[in-house]
């Protein structure tokens, strides 16, 4: 099974990484190395036993990559004057992919 685009990556106090995903209404937890057994459990097993997790950023689709948008934060923060509306737009969604729950948008 391959990750969506929606999940999320995690890494265990043990430095395993697990996929993050909702299946049928509920939180699983997925091993995440290839050629490792399928261990596939409720995320709060897996917070159990494995836990704490250490949740990834998401992948941003900005040309560049992360580095990129470091740089436009920095612009936008240092100097907004000089800052194109599409780089204070790129900085506005950075932002709200960190501090809105997954798949949610702004109003």
């Amino acid at each position: 099974m391959k990750p969506g685009a929606n999940d999320q990556a995690a890494v265990d106090r043990d430095g395993r990484e697990w996929t993050l995903f909702a299946l049928d209404g509920r939180m699983k937890g997925r091993l995440a190395r290839e050629g490792a057994a399928a261990i596939l459990c409720d995320l709060d097993e897996l917070v159990e036993m494995h836990g704490p997790l250490v949740l990834s950023p998401p992948r941003l689709t900005v040309t560049g990559g992360f580095a990129a948008i470091a740089d436009t934060v920095g612009l936008v923060a240092s100097d907004p004057e000089t800052a194109s509306i599409e780089q204070i737009r790129q900085v506005a969604v950075f932002a709200q992919s960190i501090l809105l729950p997954q798949g949610r948008q702004s109003a």
